[in-house]
């Protein structure tokens, strides 16, 4: 009988690890390149779960954003675009204004990323900080209004909130190991990983690899979104203050923030953008905010 149990017990054994599975898909959704990979008894059904809910992200986010932008008044937004608008009002703060959302009219008026970029005279750089401001997003159980005029630009925390969407779904299904990519941009290690950092000046290159464990890792620069006028290198990334694209040493900013954090990849996708126009901020607001996480 003892012998039977032990038999019972490998084959056990053997059936479980033989379910045992890596997947990986890539789609392109929010504009990127979006790679998740799983590995475990649950994977096919995590990945599936995972693109089913960016899909559902990606429409909330394009559709509430037209419908805020087009209102004169509070209109109802779905419990994740919420969420994004009111963690970015509270680092809107954090940050000095180093990070904000209504920078839209701005990254419009560049068009930096786009086939027709240009420098803005003064007049429409003076004009459009008249539409830049975190006071100008209202929030209000669970209702959003903006000011006549202002646009929203989600491009620097709607990756990493879908990040956060994503390892959610593979702790459900207990994924201990696999990764979840967007874009190599934004990124979280589920386990232990080493991520390659680009070189933003020569995007075929890595500046660095850093080793990461149930992390997220966001880098921002203008490695591969920028043009060049007049000898000038112009980033897609605006200053909100000044309405214009980041000039200086700041070119690529990489932050990690350990995955303790609820909105780990969000905060490291907000921070390492606003940390290209304050980085000094960002890490003072990591040391004294107590979020788990460092500027690299």
């Amino acid at each position: 009988m003892k012998n039977f149990f032990t038999l019972m017990i490998l084959l056990t054994t053997v059936l479980l690890t033989g379910c045992t599975s890596t997947v990986e898909r890539t789609e392109i959704f929010m504009g990127t390149v979006v790679t998740l990979k799983a590995n475990g008894l649950n994977a096919q059904a995590a990945v599936d779960e995972s693109f089913h809910a960016i899909a559902e992200l990606e429409r909330n986010i394009s559709a509430d954003v037209a419908k805020i932008e087009a209102a004169d008044a509070f209109v109802d937004v779905s419990p994740d675009v919420y969420k994004i608008l009111e963690t970015a009002q509270i680092f809107s703060e954090l940050t000095n204004g180093a990070f904000d959302v209504t920078v839209g009219a701005a990254v419009d008026l560049w068009a930096v990323g786009t086939d027709k970029p240009r420098v803005p005279t003064s007049d429409e750089l003076a004009a459009v900080k008249n539409f830049v401001g975190h006071e100008r997003l209202h929030l209000r159980g669970g209702k959003v209004h903006l000011d006549s005029g202002v646009k929203l630009n989600l491009g620097g925390i709607g990756k990493g909130y879908g990040v956060d969407i994503v390892r959610k779904i593979f702790a459900s299904h207990n994924i201990t190991d696999g990764l979840i990519d967007f874009g190599t941009s934004t990124i979280f290690a589920v386990g232990r990983k080493k991520i390659g950092i680009k070189n933003p000046r020569e995007v075929d290159k890595l500046s660095a690899v850093v080793e990461i464990e149930n992390s997220a890792l966001s880098t921002s620069g203008d490695g591969e979104k920028f043009f060049v006028a007049n000898g000038r290198r112009y980033s897609h990334i605006i200053d909100p203050k000044t309405c214009a694209p980041v000039e200086g040493e700041n070119f690529s900013v990489t932050v990690v923030v350990d995955g303790s954090h609820e909105l780990c990849a969000t905060v490291a996708d907000i921070l390492s953008t606003a940390a290209v126009v304050n980085r000094k901020r960002v890490e003072e607001i990591l040391s004294q905010q107590k979020i788990p996480g460092r500027v690299l």
